[in-house]
């Protein structure tokens, strides 16, 4: 029976979830192959990669893809760096050390014994990064490297968002250095009230709000009108259930009253777009199997990606005064089912305006 190189990368990170699996026919000896992902972000205080190797199987490769010893390197076996490069010199190195305390939500991609390697490294924007997997055995290197997004903001909407516009709405944010692509979410913030025992919960609901990736401009700031602001109300009523046993009321970001919905942009440079494109199913009939990555490799004996993204938020009110937001969210023939009362009768309205309330 011929053997199958099998190379599985299943990587669930910040938001992201890659994965890759990639059948070669073995017809030589075993090649060593290397598969890392890591994603930086200068705000992070912590940066994590994922480090894996081809394996060899008979069997149903994705079975084998959950054993431990098949599909990572014995920790002794390779050493994995960090570097930081300015203007083409190297000023920082690291060995990266190891861990598997990362906490993981519960699904497909769950793994209790996932291996990480990480750095604590504080990232220069200004600086360029290169990860370095040094195989012991034979001393061979293969490397990636990435150019980090840097900070940057939103410029509109400013704080007030009237959800009942029924048109475009413009949004701005300012162009991010180095970003080729930007996503953007909204996320709304309510907490549910148990009539019986006045136990509270805090939820959210989050939707994307562009369909395809926005793309960089060569301007200082981004435009995105691809979205209504009153077409939220539609995913508030299509992600929250009805439940006659709670009273629900808008949550407050951090404290801030009338505060209940966060937009943020997320940027990521070309390393992830190019990723992202090359990756995404093709609509033609015939369906080719492109693969990328920007590990470099004497062999063509490394995949994956090393890349940076970065974010910007804002927090914005909801409209509270009469006939706009809160009202459509309590009163309107679409979302009283789900049971919503004003936010200034809720439990969690702030004690020193308790005045206010009926």
């Amino acid at each position: 029976m011929k053997k199958t190189l099998i190379i599985c990368v299943l990587l669930a990170c910040m938001g992201l979830v890659f994965r890759q699996c990639k059948p070669l026919d073995l017809t030589a000896d075993y090649k060593d192959i290397s598969i890392s992902y890591g994603i930086l972000n200068v705000k992070d205080n912590v940066h994590y990669f994922k480090v894996y190797r081809g394996f060899i199987t008979d069997d149903n490769s994705y079975v084998a893809a959950s054993e431990w010893d098949n599909i990572y390197y014995p920790v002794d076996s390779i050493e994995v760096r960090l570097e930081e490069y300015n203007n083409g010199k190297i000023t920082r190195s690291a060995v990266l050390d190891t861990t598997t305390a990362i906490p993981k939500e519960e699904g497909a991609f769950h793994n209790p014994k996932q291996l990480l390697y990480y750095s604590n490294w504080k990232l220069d924007p200004e600086r360029v990064y290169r990860l370095v997997i040094h195989r012991n055995s034979t001393g061979e290197e293969v490397y990636a490297e990435t150019v980090m997004v840097h900070d940057f903001g939103i410029k509109r909407p400013m704080v007030t968002w009237n959800m009942n516009l029924n048109q475009p709405y413009k949004m701005i944010f300012y162009s991010a250095e180095n970003a080729a692509m930007y996503d953007v979410y909204l996320t709304f913030y309510y907490i549910e009230v148990d009539k019986g025992t006045g136990a509270i919960e805090h939820k959210k609901i989050s939707r994307k709000l562009n369909g395809d990736y926005i793309r960089a401009t060569s301007t200082d700031e981004v435009i995105f009108m691809g979205f209504t602001p009153e077409s939220f109300f539609n995913t508030i009523i299509q992600g929250i259930e009805t439940n006659d046993r709670v009273t629900r009321y808008i949550d407050s970001i951090e404290g801030q009253p009338y505060y209940c919905m966060r937009l943020t942009v997320w940027a990521a440079n070309q390393n992830y777009l190019t990723y992202r494109e090359v990756a995404t199913p093709s609509s033609s009939i015939v369906q080719n199997n492109l693969e990328y990555t920007n590990f470099i490799s004497e062999d063509g004996s490394a995949y994956g990606l090393v890349a940076s993204r970065n974010y910007a938020y804002k927090d914005l009110t909801m409209d509270n005064t009469t006939g706009h937001n809160e009202d459509t969210l309590v009163h309107s023939a679409r979302t009283r089912r789900l049971n919503f009362d004003y936010y200034r009768y809720s439990p969690e309205f702030p004690s020193n305006d308790r005045g206010l309330r009926r």
